[in-house]
């Protein structure tokens, strides 16, 4: 019952996906992006206040050490700018980056024919929205707790943040992969299109 739920949910996104959507839905990670990186108030701005600075978000996993000296190299006016800003800034961005690979995908299966297995794809940028969130609620506790560090928080940002990575990579790829389906299907109706044409002529 809730595997047929989902895959009707999978389906009605499918249905209503448009490339009026995926614009828009690129348009918004794209501002989010740029004022993430940026900005005086993003990455940015902490560059200023720290020069050379480094944050956990763009670590691709780290261990307990590591997130100990990225935070005490950050000092105290950075890590409040990383809690007060940057955390705050990528609250919606997750949310930003999964309606883009959703309206991607989606269109791209809208408009080829594939395996409906395929349709779970659409789960992937969800995924990564939700690790995207349990690291930052992961470094939230870590900013505050400095320099008493919670490993728990230490070990579950640092997981959630590789998979994060992981699963916004294979986003991609799905969206890169189904693009290809999609121009050899379009190719294929025009060559088949043309020979139909072509036959037609011979036989008059």
């Amino acid at each position: 019952m809730l595997h047929y739920k989902l895959l009707t949910y999978l389906d009605k996104i499918i249905q209503n996906a448009s490339s009026k959507k995926a614009i828009l839905f690129t348009t918004l990670f794209i501002t989010f992006f740029v004022t993430i990186n940026f900005s005086p108030i993003g990455f940015a701005g902490l560059q200023q206040i720290v020069d050379g600075a480094r944050i956990l978000d763009f670590e691709f996993g780290f261990t307990y050490e590591v997130a100990q000296e990225i935070l005490t190299a950050l000092g105290d006016e950075g890590r409040a700018f990383y809690l007060r800003s940057l955390i705050l800034l990528d609250t919606p961005f997750p949310i930003t980056v999964m309606l883009a690979l959703v309206s991607y995908i989606s269109l791209l299966l809208k408009h080829t024919s594939v395996k409906k297995m395929i349709r779970y794809l659409l789960i992937i940028p969800v995924l990564f929205m939700l690790f995207d969130y349990i690291e930052n609620i992961g470094i939230i506790i870590m900013l505050i707790n400095h320099p008493n560090l919670p490993r728990w928080a230490v070990m579950m940002s640092s997981i959630s943040g590789m998979l994060k990575y992981i699963s916004s990579a294979v986003s991609v790829v799905a969206v890169v992969a189904l693009f290809v389906v999609f121009l050899r299907s379009k190719f294929n109706r025009k060559s088949n299109c043309s020979n139909a044409v072509d036959k037609n002529n011979e036989k008059r």
